[in-house]
């Protein structure tokens, strides 16, 4: 682990060569923490959590994240809904104009 640059709460923001750890402190590092790239998203991740926060441009993987920080089990399965929805959503067919 790196050296902390930051710390809200029970959360702590860690530097770990050019990318951040997030840790909720609470638990054992093994069990709520998560990598990301950059500093201000590392802070976004803290809050979202913090006020229970599911912002919709999120990615899967930042999504995830949040799950992997939180320890709010009605947050957590909100969350999980939002990724199963995306991944069953798929893609449209493509448009094919068929004049017989």
């Amino acid at each position: 682990m790196g050296m902390q640059v930051y710390q809200e709460g029970t959360y702590k923001v860690y530097r770990a060569g050019h990318n951040y750890i997030v840790h909720n402190a609470q638990y054992d590092f093994k069990e709520k923490h998560s990598h990301v790239h950059n500093f201000q998203i590392a802070k976004k991740l803290i809050h979202c959590v913090n006020h229970r926060i599911i912002p919709r441009s999120f990615n899967f993987y930042l999504l995830t994240s949040l799950i992997r920080l939180s320890d709010d089990e009605v947050y957590i399965s909100k969350i999980q809904d939002l990724i199963d929805v995306r991944k069953h959503k798929g893609k449209k067919q493509s448009y094919c104009n068929r004049s017989a």
